[in-house]
């Protein structure tokens, strides 16, 4: 391997422009920092967003490497060959040893041994930080904890948020006077775009991508490369089968035992087990989320129904066979994923009625939200009562309505219950 010309075709290279992610990364933290998302959400331009940050700051160019392990020169890279890149690095670059040096290594889990490097880097060499980006959620979480605990602070970049979008279209808005303003028309024609197209940045950095067949592509490279050559999957046709009734299950109440029946009803043998294995695979790799019913008991909880949500509504439309007809879902679908961005604790409630989510702070339920395309005739009693049981339950006073253009307060049984637009509510 020739590490001169891949430190050499960094040092040449020439960063492109970024359009700003919304994340406070400190990097003068003396900590390892971790990236993680799915595959091809924006973390290497992320990483790119922080180079140049540093270089505004004054970090000298000779004091940052990146690396991109994926480079298909770098295939089959260990641990010694990293100390053979970084000393070329040192050997082609004049460091300033006054400051700090950064060293991004970039789908850093196909390095044999990556996690026992860093930490020996970590231990050795207190003026180099190190940042790290994966497309797995607990490959870099699991093999870290055992070797750097406590020493590391993990951000997740997902694909973009409506406000992130907001900011790169360059739209001005007041959440106060918006409902009467023009704003709102660009505001509501950029949302609806949204809700069917997701939010991969490519899609919107490159007006005239073949966005459905670029998603297609993605989610082939997630099931192949994330999940199937990551855990040595033997059945890939069950595996993508599988993957499919979940895509058709997204915003709905699925059992594991349910999945196990439709896919013997086609033919494949496989347990409960299985279902559940794939499944966590689905979600270490950020396609899939499991949504949990809230109980009081940890053990009814586990034991309990899930509902389903997937980390796109552009990736489900590509893939899935009629979802965006379904509107009411992919805006369930989309309220989940944001409010999994925020950090919220979400589950959902069932009793005798549903409310879909439910938001946990320090062991208390703080909030009761109802995601609904429209309220109207045929559902007004349906959603109302699902939750209003919610609020009741949980001793709250106020709940929130969710819809795609209504706006009204309501007070139905001493409890307030405020009818927001989703995308008003995304912008909060």
């Amino acid at each position: 391997m020739d590490y001169k010309q891949v430190i050499v075709q960094w040092k040449e290279f020439s960063l492109p422009l970024v359009l700003p992610r919304q994340a406070g990364v400190n990097l003068n933290l003396d900590l390892v920092t971790t990236i993680t998302g799915p595959r091809r959400a924006g973390k290497t331009y992320f990483c790119f967003q922080l180079i140049q940050k540093l270089l505004q700051q004054g970090i000298s160019s000779n004091n940052v490497l990146y690396i991109n392990f994926e480079d298909n020169r770098l295939l089959g890279t260990t641990a010694q060959d990293l100390d053979k890149l970084y000393e070329t690095f040192l050997e082609l670059s004049e460091i300033n040893t006054t400051q700090t040096t950064y060293l991004f290594l970039d789908e850093v889990q196909a390095v044999q041994n990556w996690d026992a490097w860093v930490r020996k880097m970590y231990d050795l060499h207190r003026n180099i930080r190190l940042i790290l980006t994966g497309s797995s959620s607990t490959l870099l979480s699991r093999e870290i904890s055992t070797k750097l605990r406590g020493r590391v602070l993990n951000w997740e970049i997902p694909p973009l948020r409506f406000k992130e979008l907001v900011q790169w279209n360059k739209l001005s808005y007041n959440l106060k006077t918006i409902t009467q303003s023009k704003d709102k028309i660009a505001l509501k024609k950029l949302f609806n775009q949204y809700v069917t197209r997701g939010g991969y940045p490519v899609l919107y950095a490159q007006k005239q991508v073949p966005a459905e067949m670029l998603l297609q592509n993605y989610y082939e490279s997630v099931i192949f490369k994330d999940v199937v050559e990551r855990h040595k999957i033997e059945d890939v046709r069950k595996l993508k089968s599988l993957a499919q009734f979940l895509f058709q299950s997204v915003s709905k109440e699925v059992s594991y035992t349910q999945l196990a029946n439709k896919l013997s009803s086609i033919g494949f043998a496989v347990s409960k087990n299985t279902v559940i294995e794939y499944l966590h695979h689905f979600e270490d790799a950020y396609l899939f989320f499991q949504n949990l019913k809230y109980e009081y008991s940890i053990s009814k909880q586990m034991g309990a129904i899930k509902k389903l949500y997937c980390i796109d509504n552009g990736l489900l439309n590509a893939v899935s066979f009629k979802f965006s007809e379904d509107l009411g879902r992919a805006l369930e679908n989309l309220v989940f994923i944001e409010l999994r961005q925020r950090h919220q604790t979400v589950y959902y409630h069932r009793l005798k009625q549903e409310c879909d989510f439910i938001i946990v702070h320090q062991n208390k339920v703080v909030s009761a939200i109802q995601v609904t395309a429209a309220l109207d005739d045929q559902n007004m009693t349906r959603e109302i009562k699902g939750l209003l049981e919610a609020l009741a339950e949980h001793n709250l006073k106020e709940g929130i309505i969710l819809t795609a253009d209504q706006e009204e307060k309501i007070v139905v049984e001493g409890k307030v219950i405020k009818v927001i637009p989703i995308w008003k509510w995304l912008l909060t």
